[in-house]
């Protein structure tokens, strides 16, 4: 069952409740799982009280779904009879929850948080949310009057919109019309100096365009790192050789294609090609070049003001690393038995160790291993992933020493792994810490409301590339609820919005050409990409055509980067390139006002603004020829497919970029 104990204004959010969240206590352990962490244990572990397990978090106004976990099973809330099937494509999930209504019951509400009322570049934007279908007009009174635009609307409210001009301070008050009466809302006084504070992102950021790396994927530098050489007797899929002096070879043709910051999946040492168990996080693995490569790779980086951002495993380690291996070795006399999820002693059965350490083939082996019990929480219940204890202090400060450790050894910033399974409490401490032009960035794969501001400056905004899924690949959506889609999350997301790390594709997912199997299509969606706000992302290879892998879904992506240039598409190759440098010539682009001009059967077009540079994008994504109304004068930046500049005619799936001169 859930209980709202009370509702308050948060700095950040706005509109906050307090809800406990309870169940009949049954089992080892129990998480609250939800919409807000993608589903996923770890970050809100519940505690037992008397005979049931609860647990008391803040969530915005709203609704919102849930379940619980008990011993690693999802279970439904019995006492709550409201229940819906939930479905998400970015992260392949869609089962019964149960819904939670977070509902204060006022009709309308504003105040000065961080997403209501901000200010950006020359812009500021002011926020106001009412109960549908009551508020007719609202107007923004100050200087003068302004009309709000009427922005977005979710399961319980509208949102409306004003966009004014950067000031130091403003007063206003609302005036609200409904169907009977006129009413003034609220006395307001906001000084942006103080209020911008909340939002204080890396200036670096803006004008980035990222390219998502696996290591071992992508260019073999010094075959003397090759997978013989290195761990990796527990390696399930084969290691492909790429390292890091793969990378520093291949950065003049990164360089070319327009990158300026790079995303690293692991390079600590690990069991596994992907290198997500780690065993040493103080160490790049020798397979990879080790500690030599990095420093060579730093180097090459800045001089090619190249940022650069690692990937941090933080929910788990390795099976293998030493701090777990003491705790199979010693038992409850291990210093570090409280440094993960222990359940009951010994860890693991004297059969477990036995096949671990036999001579069956690795495969076999794993399966084997795979069907028996273990003693300890791991990541999405893989043995070789035991989940870390992230209430312990000395847990808090490793990972706070790690991040430190490679921040002053030339990171730019980090990619947190799996930053909705660890408690955002955590993340909030971590932050403290970390210097102020340090890029952090969470893997949030649901609603990141509960992640940003005092924890990430942005994550990896994939109800974004939920929304692109839906309209680009399976055609579920209109082009009007698409527009929706994303003024929702404008409102939800306020400034952070433009600190997103935005994607078509990566290594978790499908690669987004094979899902639309249509160049046309392809550059559509990425035309969108590219410039639309949040900072953009390829992942290798998609500048090339790379395809898909014919393997298990979470490998599927990772095909090895192809270097046969005979074997390229030169026209993705050529578009790719195109896009990224308008996108980091364009401050309209990286900052500007998204402002929509029409979003109606299968045609997206919208402006992007930013003191005097003005972008019009259009985008065509139908199977008919879409006539524009473009400005008298102006100036075509880019195009793919047909444009036909006598009758202003869009062809089918093109789209086309204006700067109005």
């Amino acid at each position: 069952m859930y209980k709202i104990l009370s509702f308050k204004n948060d700095k950040y959010l706005g509109k906050v409740a307090k809800v406990k969240f309870s169940t009949p206590k049954r089992g080892s352990y129990a998480y609250l799982l939800g919409n807000f962490n993608a589903f996923n244990e770890g970050s809100f572990r519940m505690k037992e009280k008397g005979n049931r397990w609860t647990i008391t978090i803040e969530l915005p106004e709203g609704i919102w779904y849930y379940a619980f976990s008990i011993d690693g099973n999802i279970t439904l809330d019995f006492e709550n009879i409201e229940k819906t099937v939930y479905r998400r494509l970015s992260y392949k999930f869609e089962k019964t929850v149960n819904v939670a209504k977070i509902l204060s019951g006022e009709k309308f509400y504003h105040y000065p948080s961080l997403i209501y009322t901000y200010s950006l570049e020359d812009s500021i934007y002011i926020r106001f949310r009412a109960i549908k279908d009551v508020v007719k007009r609202v107007f923004l009174v100050s200087d003068k009057k302004y009309e709000m635009r009427r922005k977005a609307r979710d399961e319980s409210f509208e949102y409306f919109e004003a966009v004014l001009p950067k000031k130091e301070e403003l007063e206003y008050y609302f005036e609200i019309y409904t169907a009977d009466e006129i009413i003034d809302y609220g006395d307001f006084k906001v000084d942006f100096s103080e209020q911008m504070e909340r939002f204080t992102p890396p200036a670096w950021i803006f004008e980035r365009v990222f390219y998502q790396i696996m290591p071992d994927r992508f260019a073999n530098g010094n075959p003397k790192d090759d997978s013989h050489n290195c761990t990796s007797k527990l390696s399930v899929i084969t290691h492909h050789g790429g390292d890091l002096e793969g990378i520093i070879k291949k950065l003049d043709y990164i360089e070319e294609l327009g990158i300026n910051a790079l995303y690293l999946t692991p390079i600590f040492e690990s069991m596994t090609y992907h290198g997500y168990d780690v065993i040493d996080y103080f160490h790049v693995a020798k397979r990879f070049g080790g500690d030599r490569a990095f420093k060579q790779l730093v180097n090459e980086l800045k001089r090619r003001d190249i940022k650069l951002i690692l990937d941090g495993v933080f929910h788990h380690t390795s099976f293998f690393h030493p701090y777990f291996q003491d705790i199979l070795e010693k038992g409850k006399r291990s210093k570090y038995k409280n440094f993960y999820r222990i359940l009951d002693f010994p860890v693991v059965s004297e059969n477990f160790l036995k096949i671990l350490h036999s001579n069956k083939p690795l495969l076999e082996k794993y399966q084997k291993l795979k069907e028996l019990k273990w003693n300890y929480e791991s990541f999405f219940s893989v043995w070789l992933m035991p989940r870390l204890n992230h209430e312990n202090p000395k847990v808090i400060d490793f990972i706070r020493t790690v991040m430190k450790y490679w921040l002053d050894r030339g990171a730019d910033g980090w990619r947190l792994d799996v930053a909705h399974g660890v408690p955002p409490d955590l993340w909030r401490e971590i932050r403290k810490d970390v210097p102020k032009d340090a890029y952090l960035l969470g893997e949030v794969m649901d609603d990141a409301r509960l992640w940003l501001f005092d924890k990430f400056h942005g994550t990896m905004n994939y109800l974004l590339y939920e929304g692109i899924l839906r309209f680009f690949v399976y055609n579920e959506i209109t082009a009007e609820e698409f527009l929706n889609l994303l003024e929702l999350l404008s409102v939800y997301y306020g400034p952070a919005e433009y600190t997103m790390y935005t994607f078509l594709d990566n290594h978790d997912v499908e690669r987004f050409l094979g899902l639309v199997e249509d160049k046309r299509k392809y550059f559509c969606a990425l035309t969108f990409l590219m410039t639309y706000k949040g900072i953009p992302a390829i992942y290798y290879g998609d500048e090339v055509g790379l395809k898909n892998m014919d393997v298990p879904s979470m490998e599927i992506s990772r095909t090895p980067m192809e270097w046969n240039t005979e074997k390229w598409d030169k026209e993705i190759l050529k578009t790719t390139k195109e896009l990224i440098r308008l996108r980091r010539r364009s401050k309209a682009l990286q900052k500007g006002i998204f402002e929509p001009v029409k979003f109606k059967d299968g045609l997206l077009i919208y402006k992007r603004a930013l003191e005097n540079e003005n972008i019009l994008v259009a985008i065509n994504y139908s199977k008919e020829s879409q006539h524009l109304r473009l400005p008298p004068s102006f100036e075509v930046l880019f195009q793919s497919g047909s444009f036909d500049n006598v009758d202003m005619q869009l062809g089918p799936f093109s789209s086309i970029i204006i700067k109005e001169l």
